[in-house]
């Protein structure tokens, strides 16, 4: 029963004399880790902003259909229900002015509170139209133009150029990320692999000793994969740390000049549970790296 738990503290135990034994060498590995996580994690948490600030201003919708003050709600109801039958229509949702009111002080950011004591009832209630991808534009302005003439909207506002500069921007900034996220896992990974290969070198011995002794796979390989894991995880935790210092730094001014520009200002870093899976996905790479080593480097 206890014995897999010597076995674990036994390989934690190893996995941090291993460490010690050679200070530098882990220390530039965690360095040029964390510097990967940090280019990985900028590019990610610029995608992240950008997509708020695009939903803020409203360029996420193509079609907004304005309702009149004493629109009938089963009739709005019913017009909703027939525009998502459409196949080009990826979505429609009806927007109480109550949302709206919320919506713009949430795109405000600190400027929300201007709004404070602003009556709902002066915003309009809307119905919110995503087409589907690949949709032609023509048939945006054709449903804009039908919609028009419905006798529950007042006035109807189809995205333009801005639009689709915005979803470019977005496209970009996504395939950005995921070339930076295979990039980097690729880099960390052969840090990781280049680390755990001169600790094996500097081992061999004592490997040899542990399968003498009958020690397992599992048990001569665990102290190398654990400083794997460490690694990964502390480079990780150490690119969060300089990208948080850096956007708590920059963030006021950025947020001043998106208000100026876009009337939607409000920029968040990574909530902890994003801010945990990072460091989860540097200690799954120092993983997969240090196994990948091991594996090839003490069984040869």
């Amino acid at each position: 029963m206890l014995r897999p738990l010597y076995s674990l503290a036994y390989i934690i135990a190893r996995g941090g004399r291993g460490m010690a034994q050679a200070p530098a060498v882990q220390l530039l590995a965690v360095g040029t880790i964390a510097v990967c996580m940090l280019l990985l994690g900028a590019v990610v948490l610029a995608w992240s902003n950008a997509q708020g600030v695009v939903r803020a201003w409203g360029l996420d919708v193509p079609i907004t259909a304005y309702l009149v003050d004493d629109a009938d709600p089963e009739l709005v109801e019913a017009t909703v229900r027939r525009l998502r039958t459409l196949p080009e229509v990826a979505d429609a949702e009806r927007v109480s002015p109550e949302q709206a009111l919320r919506r713009l002080s949430e795109g405000l950011g600190e400027d929300g509170e201007l709004l404070d004591g602003l009556e709902p009832s002066v915003l309009p209630g809307s119905i919110e139209i995503h087409l589907a991808p690949g949709t032609d534009p023509d048939f945006g302005r054709a449903l804009a133009e039908r919609l028009d003439q419905q006798p529950i909207v007042d006035e109807v506002a189809v995205a333009g150029a801005w639009a689709g500069r915005a979803h470019d921007l977005l496209q970009t900034l996504g395939d950005l990320a995921l070339g930076a996220g295979l990039l980097v896992s690729l880099a960390c990974m052969a840090i990781v692999w280049s680390t755990i290969r001169l600790g094996v070198y500097a081992r061999r011995a004592e490997i040899q000793i542990l399968r003498l002794v009958g020690g397992t796979r599992r048990f001569v390989h665990g102290p190398f994969v654990f400083e794997g894991m460490v690694q990964g995880s502390l480079g990780a935790a150490l690119a969060m740390g300089i990208l948080w210092l850096g956007f708590d730094a920059v963030h006021p001014f950025l947020e001043r000049g998106l208000s100026m520009v876009f009337a939607a200002g409000a920029l968040s870093f990574f909530t902890p549970t994003q801010v945990g899976l990072g460091i989860a996905f540097g200690a799954s790479l120092g993983l997969l790296g240090a196994r990948a080593a091991v594996a090839h480097y003490a069984e040869a």
